[in-house]
C-alpha cells in the first residue's frame, strides 16, 4: 500500500509539474483528475501518511476543491523525473536532451 501511495504522489507532482510549471500536459485532464482523487483516498486511509515523501506539499496543495495550482516550489527530483518524462513523449528525437531542457529554461549544470 505504502509503495502505491508514493508512486501516486509522484505522479501527481510530476503532472502537476508538467501542467501548472511548464504548460505542457501528456495525460489527459480526467486521468489527472483520477490521480489526484486517488491520492487524496490513499493518503486518507493511510495511518501513516504524514511518514510519505512531500507530504506536506501534497496536503497543502491537493484537497477536494485544488489541484496542484498552488504549488511554487517543486523538488528537484521531481522537475527531473517531470523533464525526462516529457523528453520520452517529445516528437522532436533527433534534439539532444539539454537543448530540450534549455526550451524550458533549464541546464543539465
Amino acid at each position: 500500500m505504502n509503495e502505491l501511495i508514493r508512486q501516486k504522489i509522484r505522479q501527481y507532482l510530476v503532472h502537476s509539474f508538467l501542467y501548472y510549471q511548464l504548460d505542457e500536459s501528456i495525460i489527459s485532464d480526467q486521468h489527472y483528475d483520477e490521480i489526484c482523487f486517488e491520492v487524496l483516498q490513499l493518503m486518507e486511509t493511510d495511518a501513516d501518511a504524514h511518514l510519505l515523501p512531500y507530504h506536506e506539499l501534497v496536503k497543502t496543495s491537493l484537497s477536494d476543491d485544488a489541484s496542484g495550482f498552488s504549488v511554487r516550489k517543486y523538488p528537484a527530483e521531481i522537475i527531473s523525473s517531470a523533464m525526462h518524462l516529457l523528453y520520452q513523449h517529445n516528437p522532436v528525437k533527433s534534439m539532444s536532451f539539454d537543448t530540450f531542457l534549455s526550451r524550458f529554461g533549464y541546464s543539465l549544470s
